[in-house]
């Protein structure tokens, strides 16, 4: 792994980068809660440089928000790039990851989706010289087993509009429910280097993978960024590693691939929306009492996280954008092929 040298030519910090994406609004307690849990138990990352990014149109966030990023030592950057896609939920995290690559001063880069808990030092996702991208198989979801799997015909679609045999596609084997599939990628937590192209390619093929109008299923049309993220490792022929589900160890009330054993040697947790509420917050403190009551301690006076932020004007344009990106989906969506009966 790659370090920036003291003067005395001992090894200092990992060359890396925090990045996250921020927007108004709930986002931007979640993204404080992180940054501040990185500097608390990050280990020799906990001083890391991070970079926050607001990519694309929207309310500004609040003064005390960017005054507490500037205090915990982050630089915040805001930009409304240009997209036709920008309706897509997900596709700020391409934006700042193309972003990020630009800015970042580091050697790597580690994305961090804003509702995740550092709870340990997160070495594993610290590139070698030799690895270009490290990212969780947690399970099989929407990904495909193989020329029977019902899914399949979905990846077979999206390989042939990006020109890439879905055959070149890698086998992996998911953490938690052990399943042999082709390159299915969880985006929340994962790594990349400097000067890779992986930022814009992954922005262009998000836009490839919407245009195409190829959707999995009516309930669920566009699965998830990770589709578009693991065509963009293929195709820049990246060198890659998995890393362990302990760097994105999903600790909801009801998720499916949660233990308190896993939980216990975790590096990184995932809490999705469980702190927005009491009863979630409860839960996930109850948890962390039994094998982690240094973090619990440190959380309890923090969570429920407020849900409302920015006063009502922001709030009002959040639902303006709300109601005119869900139209411009439905727009997509009824000029799509769906593949899967779900």
């Amino acid at each position: 792994m790659n370090t920036e040298p003291t003067r005395d030519g001992a090894a200092a910090r990992p060359s890396a980068t925090f990045l996250f994406c921020v927007e108004s609004g709930y986002f931007e307690a979640q993204t404080l809660l992180a940054v501040e849990c990185l500097r608390t138990f990050g280990g020799r990352l906990a001083d890391a440089d991070v970079l926050i990014v607001t990519p694309r149109f929207g309310p500004s966030l609040e003064p005390a928000t960017l005054r507490k990023f500037r205090a915990l030592g982050a630089r915040h950057v805001t930009t409304s790039t240009r997209t036709n896609c920008s309706w897509y939920v997900y596709m700020n995290k391409g934006l700042a990851a193309a972003l990020g690559e630009e800015l970042a001063q580091t050697d790597q880069i580690i994305w961090l989706d804003s509702d995740v808990l550092v709870v340990d030092e997160p070495q594993p996702l610290l590139l070698d010289p030799t690895e270009d991208f490290a990212c969780c198989s947690i399970d099989k979801n929407v990904g495909t087993c193989g020329p029977d799997d019902p899914y399949n015909s979905y990846w077979l679609a999206l390989s042939e509009h990006y020109q890439i045999p879905l055959q070149t596609l890698p086998w992996v084997v998911t953490d938690h429910d052990r399943q042999r599939v082709r390159f299915r990628l969880h985006s929340g937590v994962y790594a990349f280097r400097v000067g890779s192209g992986l930022g814009r390619a992954f922005v262009a093929d998000m836009e490839s993978m919407l245009s195409s109008r190829i959707c999995f299923s009516r309930k669920l049309p566009y699965p998830g960024d990770d589709v578009a993220l693991a065509y963009s490792v293929v195709r820049l022929n990246l060198r890659w590693r998995q890393l362990p589900m302990a760097c994105n160890l999903e600790m909801t009330p009801t998720s499916q691939s949660y233990s308190r054993t896993a939980a216990r040697t975790a590096k990184i947790l995932h809490y999705h929306k469980a702190l927005a509420t009491p009863g979630g917050s409860d839960w996930l403190l109850a948890e962390l009492e039994t094998f982690r009551p240094d973090v619990a301690e440190w959380l309890r006076s923090r969570v429920p996280l407020p849900t409302k932020l920015g006063g009502p004007h922001r709030s009002a344009l959040r639902r303006l954008l709300f109601e005119t990106r869900k139209l411009r989906q439905r727009h997509y969506e009824n000029t799509s092929r769906f593949f899967v009966d779900a």
